[in-house]
């Protein structure tokens, strides 16, 4: 007699979390946030404009992936499922050419959301499965995998396949916490209290629903913690949840227990009344207020309290024929128990009347599921179609590649048979060219031979003009000592001529210490070059008189102006002023020094 108020098995999936992944331009992961906020709220108008100008703003595939994957969820859940699945179209279209493995996922996780809400659960894990094969190797967008898990779990479910279950509802609450995302984390929660409790009906075991009132627990303190980071539906569900516990499942006084489920229904209400939670949910409060009133013995209140979330339910200017009609029986059912038979038929007259209506909107729905398992199909078929013919340019292109193999072996029979028929004429033109190679080798020894014969020649040319350079310079530092001694004697025949005897015992001792100095000299004039003086004229810019090549030779000889001033019986004055007129025949300007100038030659 009792109609299910709630739906306590599955929970409902939220549509959007804050995104992590890094491939997405960070305008996208701004517009991914404030979508957040608006789905937080239960503003779907609102979260469906900032898409649209998300949409408009990026050209990158992998952004357009997930804004349309996210703007295709909101759409399906709103029973736009044309719409919905043309924007799955476009974000899996924008996934493949972003190469984005997580794009990829994303469009996945939108797809079997879409199929979930038409309800074909082996659609939901075939592409929820795919999904998570692209991300199964990447720690990007927890959020996604979260999704994909949730979506697996509440296929299951559906199947009561109680293992595969705990498995992906245990996996959603871990990337829900890798995430950081406390609305996700309490939809888990929510998620684990159900799948206990789902198995306690089954086999009644005590501590099943002790887990199942812990979980429930659990997210209502994690969701009164961070009020803002919680969605309105998310906390509705599960205050709903909690008072639905007091009512079915909690043993004790029945007046403790309305008070506990009333209390926790006050904060369903709140949000409610602020629009942050679905409409629907009215029914869901009120609901539970009526059986608590029935189990009271108060048939009127449960009355009264159907017809009060009937009104709101209709307040909110959606069609909800099929919440409306299961109302509608209930009321029938409950003034019929107290023979009120004249209300009972209107009630039943209007459930009727909602029921085909009920069955108007499910043909409509129907109609739209159709369609879209039509395009899927089409689509499908399109992709089988471009498999098959990818399958074939590839079989095409193995065959020319055999083709390309056989008429490569071919070739290589043909080149060897070649090769055999023409191995005795390139044997014999080995021979031929051996002969001539032996013939161009004498040829070669006898130039070298020539070549040798040559350069000996040219060896004892050069000695010959090294010894004749030599001996140049031998002459050379010969004159310049006959030159000295000559002026030597001079000196001594003018010093007897003016009765100096007595200086001629120091000049002969003083020459004596020259002549050591220059057999130093005689060395270093042996080195220079025998266009030495040649050298020196072609540099001057006026001639030269032999004193001046005199001066030159001992200045390119390193010798000081003392030690030149010595040879040459003059003050050390006359030397420099002497350097200075050297440098004016030579031209060279007053910064240049005249020894650096003579050894660079």
């Amino acid at each position: 007699m009792k109609i299910k108020y709630i739906l306590y098995s599955f929970i409902v999936l939220l549509l959007c979390s804050t995104v992590k992944a890094q491939h997405i331009l960070p305008a996208t992961k701004e517009t991914l946030d404030k979508l957040e906020q608006f789905q937080l709220h239960n503003q779907s108008a609102e979260a469906i404009k900032v898409l649209d100008a998300g949409i408009k703003s990026t050209i990158s595939p992998a952004d357009l992936a997930y804004l349309y994957a996210y703007q295709s969820s909101i759409y399906a859940a709103m029973d736009s499922l044309l719409t919905a699945k043309r924007l799955i179209d476009l974000s899996m279209e924008n996934a493949s050419k972003s190469k984005s493995n997580v794009s990829l996922a994303v469009a996945y996780r939108a797809k079997a959301y879409l199929n979930n809400m038409m309800g074909i659960p082996d659609a939901v894990v075939k592409d929820a499965l795919t999904g998570l094969k692209y991300v199964e190797n990447s720690d990007e967008d927890p959020a996604t995998k979260y999704h994909l898990n949730y979506l697996l779990y509440g296929a299951h479910s559906k199947w009561d396949a109680a293992e595969k279950m705990e498995k992906y509802i245990r996996n959603s609450q871990k990337y829900a916490i890798a995430a950081g995302n406390i609305n996700l984390q309490a939809n888990a929660n929510n998620g684990i209290s159900s799948m206990y409790l789902a198995t306690y009906r089954k086999n009644k075991q005590q501590q099943l629903l002790d887990s199942s009132y812990f979980y429930l627990n659990k997210s209502f303190h994690l969701q009164s913690e961070n009020p803002e980071k919680i969605s309105g539906n998310t906390f509705a569900i599960t205050c709903i949840n909690l008072a639905n516990y007091y009512l079915d499942y909690s043993v004790g006084d029945l007046k403790e227990r309305e008070q506990k489920a009333l209390e926790y229904l006050v904060f369903a209400e709140e949000k409610l009344k602020n629009k942050e939670a679905s409409s629907e949910k009215w029914i869901n409060v009120y609901g539970i207020k009526s059986s608590f009133a029935h189990k009271n013995g108060n048939p009127e209140l449960a009355e009264h309290y159907l017809l009060q979330g009937l009104s709101l339910l209709m307040s909110d200017n959606k069609n909800h024929y099929k919440l409306e009609y299961v109302v509608t029986k209930e009321l029938a059912a409950l003034v019929q128990k107290r023979n009120d038979m004249k209300t009972a038929l209107t009630y039943q007259l209007r459930a009727e009347d909602l029921l085909k209506k009920s069955f108007t909107e499910q043909q409509l729905f129907n109609a739209q599921k159709l369609e879209v398992q039509y395009e899927t199909a089409k689509k499908d078929q399109e992709l089988e179609l471009l498999k098959e013919r990818e399958d074939f340019r590839r079989k095409q292109n193995y065959l020319y590649g055999g083709i390309a193999i056989a008429l490569l072996f071919g070739l290589v029979f043909m080149f060897v048979s070649y090769h055999f028929r023409l191995r005795y004429s390139i044997e014999r033109e080995k021979k031929i060219a051996k002969e001539k190679e032996d013939a161009e080798q004498k040829a070669h020894i006898q130039l070298m031979l020539e070549k040798e014969e040559q350069a000996r020649m040219t060896a004892e040319q050069e000695l010959l003009d090294l010894r004749r350079q030599q001996l140049e310079k031998e002459v050379l530092a010969n004159s310049l000592i006959i030159d000295r001694k000559n002026d030597t004697l001079k000196q001594i025949h003018d010093k007897i001529q003016s009765g100096e005897a007595g200086h001629i015992q120091k000049l002969i001792k003083e020459e004596m210490l020259l002549h050591s100095d220059f057999e130093d000299i005689k060395m270093q004039i042996q080195e220079l070059h025998p266009d030495f003086f040649k050298w020196l004229s072609d540099k001057a810019i006026q001639k030269l008189t032999l004193l001046d090549l005199k001066y030159c030779t001992y200045l390119y000889l390193k010798m000081t102006t003392k030690q030149i001033a010595q040879l040459l019986h003059v003050e050390p004055q006359s030397v420099r002023m002497f350097k200075y007129r050297l440098k004016q025949k030579f031209g060279l300007d007053k910064e240049i020094d005249l020894e650096d100038f003579l050894s660079n030659i």
